[in-house]
C-alpha cells in the first residue's frame, strides 16, 4: 500500500503539466484518494494490532512480574531465598519480556522495509529478454559496416519486423522513413542489442551481434532519441556523460559544433547551470542539442538519430541540420525521420511500410519516379 501511494504520487507529480493541461486534477486526486484510504485501512488494521499486542506484552509482563514478587516474597520470609536473588530474578524477567514489547514498535517500521524491498526484488528478479551467450566477445574495434539479413522480430504474436535486408557500407549515412508504426525505431533496437531478432541476422564488420557483448558494441554507439533523458546535474556533466574524461575544451567545441553554445553562454551560470531532474530546466529544442553533444563528444563509430530533430522548432532544427555533415562526418550513421528534410544529406534512403522494406534510393532516385517516398514527400512539400 505504501509503495503504491509513493509511486502514484510521484506520476502525478511527473505528469503535473499533463493533467493540467486535460483538466484531470479532479481524476488524480481521486485514483489518490482511492491508494491513499487503502493504505489507511491498512495502517488502521496495524494500528489496531498494535493496540492489542502491546498492551498484552505490558500485562503479561505485569502479571508475571506479581507472580514472581509474590512467590518470590514467601521464599525470603521463609529463608528460601536471599533479596540479592529476588530482584536478580524480577531483572531478568524485565530482560526477557523487553524484547517482545520492542517488537510491536518496530512492526511498522518493517512494514515500509517491506513495501520498499517487494520494488527492489520485483526487479531484481526479472529475468532479461536479451542475455549475452557464454560465449560472447568484446568488440575490439568497429569499422562500421552494418548488414541486416532477412531480420524479423515480433512481440509475442505482434509482428514488427519481416524479412528485412539492408546493408550500410562504413562512413554511409541510411536513412530510415516510413509511417508510424512502420517497425524504424525497432531497427535501432536490434541494432544496439536492446532485443535480438527472432530471425536472421544482424552483422556488425561481419559478425553476428548475437556473438557480441552488448555492453562493448555500446562503447561503439551514439544514438539520440526523440524523447532525450538529462542527468541531474550541469549542462557539462551531461554532454560529458559518455565520455567523463573529456576536457572542458572538449565539451565546448562539441556543443559549439552542434550549435549549443550560444543558447548554454546565456545562462548565468554557463556551463554549470544546473538542469533539473530530466533535464526541466530546458526546453525540448535545448535538451535535443545537448544530447547531440554528448553523442558527438562520445566520438561513436556509429551514430544513430531516432526522430532525433522531431521535437524542435525550425530554426533549431535548421542549426542541427548544419551541424549534420559534421556529426556524421567520417562515421557509418543511421537517420530515422519522420521529417524529410533530415535525410536529403544521407547516401541512401530506405522506406519502411507495416515492418517490411517496400523501396530503397538516393534522395533523387526515388523522387523521380512514382514511389511511396515521393507521395511522403510531396505530402510534407506540398504547400
Amino acid at each position: 500500500a505504501v509503495a503504491e501511494v509513493a509511486a502514484h504520487l510521484q506520476e502525478s507529480v511527473s505528469g503535473m503539466r499533463v493533467v493540467q493541461a486535460f483538466t484531470g486534477e479532479r481524476k488524480s486526486s481521486g485514483r489518490f484518494d482511492q491508494r491513499n484510504h487503502a493504505y489507511r485501512r491498512a495502517n488502521v488494521r496495524t494500528t489496531l494490532l498494535s493496540a492489542v499486542y502491546f498492551p498484552g506484552v505490558e500485562l503479561l509482563g505485569s502479571v508475571g512480574l506479581g507472580i514472581v514478587l509474590l512467590y518470590g516474597g514467601f521464599r525470603v520470609v521463609g529463608g528460601e531465598m536471599t533479596v540479592g536473588e529476588l530482584v536478580a530474578f524480577v531483572g531478568l524477567l524485565n530482560m526477557f519480556f523487553q524484547p517482545i514489547q520492542q517488537l510491536s514498535q518496530l512492526y511498522s517500521d518493517l512494514q515500509s522495509t517491506l513495501a520498499s524491498l517487494e520494488k527492489v526484488f520485483a526487479v531484481l528478479d526479472t529475468e532479461s529478454d536479451r542475455a549475452d551467450s557464454p560465449d560472447a566477445e568484446n568488440l575490439r574495434g568497429l569499422s562500421g559496416d552494418v548488414e541486416f539479413d532477412r531480420v524479423s522480430f515480433a512481440y509475442g504474436e505482434d509482428v514488427v519486423l519481416d524479412n528485412v535486408s539492408f546493408h550500410i557500407k562504413p562512413g554511409e549515412t541510411l536513412a530510415i522513413v516510413g509511417e508510424t508504426g512502420a517497425g524504424k525505431s525497432t531497427v535501432v533496437k536490434l541494432l544496439s542489442r536492446f532485443y535480438d531478432p527472432t530471425g536472421g541476422e544482424v552483422r556488425i564488420d561481419g559478425q553476428d551481434l548475437r556473438d557480441i557483448r552488448g555492453s562493448s558494441l555500446r562503447r561503439y554507439m551514439g544514438v539520440v532519441l526523440q524523447d532525450t533523458f538529462l542527468f541531474t546535474g550541469t549542462i557539462k556533466d551531461n554532454i560529458r556523460y559518455g565520455r567523463p574524461d573529456a576536457t572542458d575544451e572538449e565539451v565546448i567545441a562539441a556543443a559549439r559544433t552542434v550549435g549549443a553554445d550560444d543558447f548554454i553562454r546565456r545562462f548565468p551560470e554557463g556551463y554549470e547551470t544546473q538542469v533539473r531532474e530530466r533535464g526541466g530546466r530546458l526546453s525540448v529544442g535545448e535538451r535535443q542539442l545537448v544530447a547531440f553533444a554528448r553523442a558527438l563528444l562520445a566520438n561513436p563509430k556509429l551514430l544513430v538519430l531516432d526522430e532525433a530533430t522531431s521535437s524542435v522548432d525550425l530554426a533549431t532544427e535548421a542549426r542541427i541540420e548544419a551541424a549534420l555533415d559534421r556529426l556524421l562526418a567520417g562515421r557509418t550513421g543511421i537517420v530515422i525521420a519522420h521529417r524529410l528534410s533530415t535525410v536529403r544529406r544521407a547516401d541512401r534512403v530506405l522506406v519502411m511500410r507495416k515492418g517490411s522494406v517496400v523501396e530503397e534510393g538516393t534522395h533523387e532516385e526515388l523522387l523521380a519516379r512514382p514511389s511511396a517516398y515521393r507521395r511522403l514527400y510531396e505530402s510534407q512539400f506540398a504547400a
